[in-house]
């Protein structure tokens, strides 16, 4: 009986060791997840705040050239010649421009404009854009 108490005591020993060994481990190692955990979450706090305090620019620079004009080439398809041609037609604006038609807008470029742009809406509908962020920033 005195070998299975001590072998008993052993285990009981064993598991205790084990147990304290445990709990000072994982306490620490959680305490240290908790102190990293705050030091993203101030570090968070502080990137939010720099995003608050940066002023948004005025207009988007792709939206108006050198002399702040509309600048139709920023409009996704619309290069050098259709922005001429727009502006021989008198289309000087992006209000203007969202206000045209498909068909008014094939009149000002030709067939080319069914050739190269297949969803006809798409350059109205950035014009519409365009002209929304510039109305917003005056």
């Amino acid at each position: 009986m005195n070998l299975m108490a001590s072998l008993v005591l052993g285990l009981l020993i064993g598991w205790l060791v084990e147990w304290i060994i445990d709990w000072v481990y994982w306490r620490n190692r959680i305490r240290a997840l908790a102190d990293e955990n705050m030091g993203l979450k101030e570090r968070i706090t502080s990137l939010e705040e720099e995003i608050r305090k940066r002023p948004e620019p005025a207009i988007n620079p792709l939206i108006t050239d050198k002399e702040g004009r509309d600048n139709f080439q920023a409009i996704k398809g619309i290069g050098p010649v259709f922005s001429k041609r727009l502006h021989e037609a008198g289309v000087h604006t992006f209000e203007h421009l969202s206000q045209l038609t498909p068909g008014e807008m094939e009149e000002i470029l030709g067939t080319l404009f069914k050739r190269f742009f297949s969803k006809e809406n798409t350059i109205l509908a950035h014009a519409k854009e365009f002209a929304r962020q510039k109305a917003q920033n005056r």
